[in-house]
């Protein structure tokens, strides 16, 4: 009973925080985009293209069973190596966040940073569940 509890404190926490993230994330691509500064856009479609092309490179691994880098990272020690790139991913928001810089300078970082610490966690958790 109260694991359960806590499992649904975790996801709403989880929904909370996501969408607090998204929201600020998107306030400040709006700005940059309502500058009229071509920079912000072709940024921002740039970095979905590139998120395009390693989810649908994720999404072929599947058909071929399996590859070598699915290999490399369920080893017993990848946890370790993603639990190391978690620690740099905190670091590295961590000093992005405190150079105070403006909105239209931190935004495609931020944006990066986000999908970067997705795909960071995703591979402990593949690294942990796949031993």
């Amino acid at each position: 009973m109260t694991w359960d509890r806590l499992r649904l404190l975790g996801y709403v926490s989880a929904v909370v925080l996501l969408g607090a993230v998204i929201f600020s994330l998107y306030g400040l691509f709006r700005t940059e985009l309502e500058k009229s500064q071509f920079i912000g856009f072709a940024g921002g479609v740039l970095i979905g293209a590139v998120m395009v092309s390693f989810l649908l490179i994720i999404m072929i691994v599947p058909e071929r069973r399996r590859t070598g880098w699915v290999q490399a990272i369920t080893t017993v020690n990848a946890k370790y190596l993603f639990l190391a790139l978690i620690v740099l991913w905190i670091v590295a928001m961590g000093l992005l966040a405190m150079m105070n810089l403006e909105a239209n300078t931190v935004g495609v970082p931020a944006l990066i940073g986000l999908f970067a610490g997705i795909f960071i966690f995703m591979g402990f958790i593949w690294a942990v569940i796949g031993e």
